[in-house]
């Protein structure tokens, strides 16, 4: 009886945990109904990102559809998808994806774009974001914005945006995201 016993106590403590991890796990069921940030140390942090699948998208897509800014003289650079996003920071490419972009001609005339980043990183990020507005003819509408930064901590979803000052004359835009410094 005393072996099963102490048994049934060692068993009791090895549940409950011995250390910091125990301890934080027996406040945090001690304090469930509370709302103090007890994560259950199973879960992963949210989002997680899979470059090697959103790689195999790039691959697979068909050519732009939409309007691109093309080179000058033919093949020496690639064609650049408008109304999107060109991350110019190699240092990003494993660090953050592009959710979306969006552009909105505001009631005044004026564009308003945005693009929507996730950090799937461990660590915080300061991007920094401009915008190229551009006319039909695909010459610039007006200068190009200045550089914003946009702070991201871990594992979380930022947003960058900008308005145009022209109003008329702009039909497509593009984003530029780089590493801030």
């Amino acid at each position: 009886m005393k072996a099963k016993a102490h048994r049934m106590t060692r068993t009791a403590r090895t549940a409950r945990g011995r250390g910091p991890a125990g301890t934080r796990s027996l406040l945090c069921a001690a304090l469930a109904g509370l709302a103090f940030g007890c994560a259950d140390p199973t879960i992963e942090p949210r989002p997680v990102c899979d470059f090697k699948a959103y790689k195999r998208a790039l691959a697979e897509r068909p050519p732009s559809a939409g309007p691109v800014l093309i080179a000058a003289v033919p093949g020496t650079m690639t064609e650049l998808p408008l109304n999107a996003v060109n991350l110019t920071s190699v240092s990003i490419t494993n660090k953050i994806l592009v959710q979306a972009t969006n552009g909105t001609r505001l009631p005044n005339g004026q564009v308003e774009v945005y693009a929507r980043m996730v950090n799937c990183t461990d660590f915080p990020l300061q991007l920094e974001g401009r915008t190229h507005f551009l006319t039909e003819a695909q010459s610039p509408a007006e200068k190009v914005s200045a550089w914003q930064r946009v702070h991201l901590p871990p594992r979380t979803i930022g947003h960058y945006k900008a308005t145009s000052v022209e109003s008329k004359a702009v039909s497509t835009y593009f984003i530029e995201l780089r590493e801030g410094t």
